[in-house]
């Protein structure tokens, strides 16, 4: 499984990593505690605290991120996040089409880092 992260995706996370600091993972967001395919969304999360939870890697262009093992199953094998400028979002595609049309990336709280206080 690999996921490219394309220059201005890579662009999009740099501005966000100065706005908040830690450690970059992808994190898997269930509402309502279930853990369905159907039912969450993949984020990027920049924290100072990695959960137990966060117990695998997803290799990426930018290096390994910590993700949730058991989120794994809901990605396909080749994995793009690209940033599309007229709607000012990053998007996650897979093989088998799109996956989220709006990746947030937020701190710890949850919280998008772009989101202005």
């Amino acid at each position: 499984m690999f996921l490219t992260i394309t220059k201005h995706a890579q662009e999009r996370i740099a501005l966000a990593k100065t706005l908040a600091s830690g450690q970059l993972v992808i994190y898997y967001e269930s509402r309502i505690g279930c853990v369905c395919g159907n039912n969450g969304l993949f984020s990027l999360r920049i924290t100072n605290k990695v959960s137990p939870e966060m117990d695998s890697f997803l290799k990426t262009t930018i290096g390994d991120l910590n993700i949730q093992g058991w989120s794994l199953d809901f990605l396909d094998n080749e994995l793009k996040l690209d940033f599309d400028q007229e709607k000012h979002a990053l998007v996650l595609r897979g093989n088998s089409g799109l996956i989220n049309a709006n990746v947030l990336i937020t701190n710890d709280l949850g919280v998008s880092v772009f989101t202005t206080p």
